[in-house]
């Protein structure tokens, strides 16, 4: 009885002793895993911060760029309406140019002098108008 009492101890010293060593071969291959979590962690710390400046740096980009573009839009805007009203006053002076043309065949016809001091007023009013937008 004893044979066999001290047979089931050694069996299971046995298999406390196998445990044991699967046990520490697992504990070695974590904590081996767990240096190389470090490492992971650490490296990706560096990706972050990287990121982070990168995005500062894109933000700081972007502030600076939409300055200039809105400046460039100021002045496509002046230049705009500064076109606008050179091919108003380029209409008007077609105009007045054909107008000035048929009265010349009006007047044999006997044209009023109206029209001229008309003419002269456009003249100056265009003329003021050129002035203020240089």
């Amino acid at each position: 009885m004893t044979l066999a009492l001290d047979i089931v101890i050694i069996i299971l010293v046995a298999v406390m002793i196998i445990y044991s060593v699967m046990l520490n071969i697992k504990l070695k291959a974590f904590r081996n895993s767990h240096s190389e979590m470090a490492g992971l962690i650490d490296r990706l710390n560096a990706a972050i911060i990287t990121a982070q400046s990168s995005v500062e740096s894109l933000k700081k980009t972007a502030l600076s760029e939409e300055s200039r573009l809105e400046s460039l839009i100021a002045k496509s805007r002046m230049l705009a309406d500064e076109l606008e009203i050179i091919t108003e006053s380029g209409s008007s002076l077609a105009d007045r140019i054909e107008r000035g043309l048929v009265p010349q065949r009006a007047a044999e016809t006997d044209e009023d002098p109206a029209e001229e001091e008309l003419s002269a007023e456009e003249d100056s009013e265009m003329l003021e108008t050129l002035k203020k937008v240089r």
